[in-house]
């Protein structure tokens, strides 16, 4: 009948280091996925945000600003964020259809002078996550930097968008390369409607009468 063999020292210090390192593994596996769940949320709720500002344009039939860029919070410190700027008149009345081209007008132009535009409070980013670019034109992004300048589009009130746009959301948590890590909004300027992607991708090049000879 044969002895039960136990581990020896040297074994046992293999294993210890095997377990060790998985154990440190675990972590950076952890701060990745939180990375790109801050990430995945700042889109959604990006594409959320502009989705609103066109639906309360039509809402209200009048204009709608949605705007992007940094602010300071209540502690002082320069965040990322977004809001969005509507008014306290919407230019659609309830009076009925049925009125004269003149009440009509007269209506109008009282409703432009009592008009101001009031804006939402700055909806920040999560920490970690930056706007790298935004793009009016494929192929040229632009840099918000790191003072005050914003990035306004307005919607009009039968939900056409003022241009198309792009803006790259980059996760500087993330330590893979830069497509990787970065997530392109692209709005539509024929549906209004914007689209996520993954990567770095560019808006549709504007055709000229040249393309078609």
């Amino acid at each position: 009948m044969g002895h039960a063999r136990g581990f020896t020292l040297i074994e046992l210090m293999v294993t210890c280091a095997i377990v060790g390192a998985a154990l440190l593994i675990v972590p950076v596996s952890f701060d990745t996925f939180g990375a790109r769940g801050r990430l995945a949320d700042s889109t959604n709720d990006m594409l959320s945000e502009i989705t609103a500002t066109r639906e309360q344009a039509v809402l209200d039939g009048y204009e709608a600003r949605w705007e992007v860029g940094r602010f300071l919070d209540e502690e002082g410190e320069r965040r990322w964020g977004t809001r969005f700027w509507f008014t306290n008149v919407p230019a659609k009345g309830t009076e009925g259809t049925e009125e004269d081209r003149d009440a009509a007008r007269e209506r109008a132009t009282s409703r432009a002078e009592e008009r101001q535009w009031l804006n939402s409070t700055w909806h920040p980013l999560p920490q970690g996550v930056i706007v790298s670019g935004i793009s009016l034109e494929a192929g040229q992004w632009e840099k918000l930097g790191e003072g005050d300048k914003t990035f306004q589009v307005r919607f009009f009130a039968d939900g056409a968008v003022e241009r198309g746009f792009g803006v790259r959301l980059e996760s500087q948590d993330l330590e893979v390369r830069l497509e990787d890590r970065t997530v392109t909004l692209l709005i539509n300027p024929l549906t209004s409607e914007p689209a996520s992607y993954e990567g770095l991708l560019e808006l549709t090049k504007q055709r000229d009468a040249s393309d078609f000879k």
